[in-house]
């Protein structure tokens, strides 16, 4: 296995995407540093990693990416990484109507502020070494807008391609590479800390999207009991890493495949009302149509 130019660094490594990615690296001979909001959750890394037999190359970083003053300045302490995988973030399950602002906020400052200052704060070191990789780890959801109650999730997500694209164009000359990775729903712990976040609403029986929260909920308790592990979606990140020529997107599941072909071909009035009954938001048969 050839050498590798530096360390790569994934935020939100103790579980899904983030800690498999974290692990195949490291038994990829890369050096893995993985960020973790608390000293449990090192703990969970450092016992994943050890239990993966790569606990010698894996270095765990208690440190918030939502909080932008404390990665400012914590940076100098890290090495110079050759790559970052921007892989933390969570899902905001509610209304449009019913999230407040400063949820929807700190929903975007997970989601795409965190990863522009990550991703900030790394690009000297790439530069000045004339190579590196950014890779954004984004959603289908980022792509098609397709799933109630997930507004600021899907907004999150279509802000951070955005601006993951413009990245692209004003690195590439440094010999810097930005990547973005579509997954589809994958078993990554992300729905039950939106159901979580959602309890207050979800038991609201006064809200006009009760059914709609209860239905959203059972998909999502569906979801973490049948969706693959994240596994697939790490070898893809792994490769773009290591690909002297990676693609600037990669959709990751047959799901999200199926939704990015099918979503420009279908009428939106149609997905619009089969969406609705599914999800159980009703409303008159005129607005159907």
């Amino acid at each position: 296995m050839a050498a590798r130019p530096g360390p790569v660094l994934v935020t939100g490594a103790n579980s899904g995407i983030g800690l498999a990615t974290t692990i195949r690296l490291a038994e990829r001979g890369w050096e893995a540093w993985g960020t973790v909001r608390s000293d449990a959750k090192a703990s969970d890394l450092r016992a994943a990693a050890e239990a993966a037999g790569v606990g010698a190359t894996v270095t765990p970083v208690v440190l918030d990416v939502g909080d932008d003053e404390a990665v400012v300045a914590r940076w100098p302490e890290l090495p110079a990484f050759y790559a970052v995988v921007n892989n933390a973030g969570y899902s905001e399950l509610g209304a449009v109507e019913e999230v407040p602002a400063r949820q929807a906020r700190d929903q975007l400052d997970v989601n795409v502020v965190a990863p522009a200052v990550v991703s900030a704060c790394a690009l000297p070191a790439m530069r000045e070494r004339g190579d590196g990789r950014i890779v954004m780890v984004s959603s289908i959801a980022g792509r098609a807008a397709i799933m109630p109650l997930n507004g600021w999730y899907h907004a999150s997500k279509f802000a951070l391609e955005a601006l993951s694209d413009v990245l692209r164009m004003e690195v590439a000359g440094f010999g810097v590479k930005v990547v973005i990775v579509e997954p589809g729903f994958f078993r990554t712990g992300i729905g039950s800390s939106a159901r979580d976040r959602a309890d207050a609403r979800v038991t609201r029986e006064s809200s006009p999207y009760a059914t709609a929260y209860r239905r959203a909920t059972s998909g999502l308790d569906a979801i973490e009991r049948l969706a693959p592990p994240p596994d697939a979606v790490a070898r893809v990140i792994v490769s773009a890493i290591e690909s002297r020529r990676p693609l600037r997107r990669y959709l990751v599941g047959v799901d999200a495949m199926s939704v990015a072909s099918s979503h420009p071909l279908i009428p939106r009035a149609l997905t619009d009302a089969a969406t609705r009954l599914v999800s159980g938001l009703g409303g008159r048969p005129d607005t159907f149509t």
